[in-house]
């Protein structure tokens, strides 16, 4: 009997909780006896409720929650509706994984919640990724676009943007410049934002690397004479965006210019040396330029005081234009020949300027 009675409880509570009603108040233990009044008491609580009232011969034989009837089309369409749920949850896992890996490439790692949402709100993997590039995190990275952008120059697409910045990175580390030192991408987006490419950015950083330890301590001791400049300086002075490649290029032409001078012990002066420098005069041609102007210079400064007040002076200034040209080359040149005719007149053909040294000194230049 009491077996009965739990049953029959168990029954009317199942029946209970498939409707969402809780009689559990109702049902002191297991074993409390259900009788017809009681269970009309919970019926209409139960259908209150919007269940399926049980009878009491249902309540002792066991109450199953009725299952529900349906059509065999209905059933196939469940089971097809089913199927495509989990093929759309499994390409959506897939979206998410490959939007992820993409994203992380971009270094913005910190996207993948965004990713997760707007793929699980139904969004195409097209959508997402215009989504994504409004985000600031997006923006931030690719700043050297917006730069671009409003300079009126086309933008570049992700992939185009990471080969310039991967080229900047090659030669960085090809001209062995110290780590740190303009190679993130907050450095490599002022470059893009101004459009330079990588074969001018190469043209900065060979310039750059000439003042780095070990390099030429003439053409140093140059740059900071002429235009107060040490290492670090100038590699911060032509790696600056902001600043045009050509000037960059000249001052580094002057420095070499006068360098090859210091090198012989003569002193140019910054605006020489830039004159020459515009000339395309090498730091080759400079070289051997110098070695003739130090041979010849000493003698032709002697001379000009022997026959002070009867010929012009030649100085520095005038051998080097006599040995380099430009600007009153030729006059230099004249200059240099009265002298040599002065002295070979004056030692009867023993002359050190002309017949001797510079003469012989000055073949194949003037």
């Amino acid at each position: 009997m009491a077996e009965a009675k739990g049953k029959r409880a168990r029954a009317v509570k199942a029946a209970a909780e498939a409707a969402g009603v809780d009689i559990s108040k109702d049902l002191v233990d297991a074993g409390k006896a259900i009788n017809k009044e009681e269970l009309d008491r919970i019926n209409k609580r139960i259908t209150k409720a919007g269940g399926t009232a049980v009878s009491f011969e249902e309540t002792a034989r066991g109450f199953q929650p009725p299952v529900e009837q349906v059509s065999a089309e209905e059933a196939a369409r469940r089971a097809a509706q089913e199927v495509e749920d989990a093929r759309i949850q499994s390409q959506r896992t897939d979206w998410v994984e490959y939007l992820t890996q993409v994203f992380s490439a971009y270094g913005l790692e910190t996207l993948a919640p965004k990713i997760r949402e707007y793929v699980q709100d139904g969004f195409t993997p097209d959508t997402v990724t215009l989504k994504l590039q409004e985000t600031p995190e997006y923006q931030q990275r690719f700043s050297g676009n917006t730069a671009r952008r409003k300079a009126g120059l086309p933008v570049l697409s992700p992939a185009e943007y990471l080969a310039v910045e991967s080229s900047y990175k090659q030669i960085m580390r090809s001209a062995g410049l110290p780590t740190g030192f303009y190679d993130t991408p907050e450095d490599f987006s002022q470059f893009i934002g101004v459009d330079v490419s990588p074969s001018e950015l190469k043209e900065r950083v060979d310039i750059a690397a000439q003042t780095i330890e070990g390099a030429d301590p003439f053409f140093k001791q140059q740059l900071k004479e002429f235009y107060n400049l040490n290492d670090g300086d100038m590699i911060a002075y032509a790696l600056d965006s902001n600043r045009a490649l050509p000037t960059i290029q000249r001052q580094a032409q002057a420095a070499q210019f006068g360098a090859e001078a210091a090198r012989q012990g003569l002193q140019t002066t910054k605006t020489m040396a830039e004159t020459y420098a515009g000339l395309g005069i090498t730091q080759e041609q400079a070289r051997a330029g110098f070695e003739q102007v130090a041979m010849v210079q000493p003698e032709a400064e002697r001379l000009s005081q022997v026959f002070a007040g009867q010929a012009p002076v030649v100085g520095l200034e005038e051998t080097t234009a006599a040995v380099f040209g430009g600007e009153q080359s030729a006059e230099y040149k004249k200059r240099l020949q009265r002298l040599s005719e002065m002295e070979q007149s004056l030692f009867a053909g023993q002359s050190g300027v002309g017949a001797g040294s510079l003469a012989r000194k000055q073949t194949g230049q003037f």
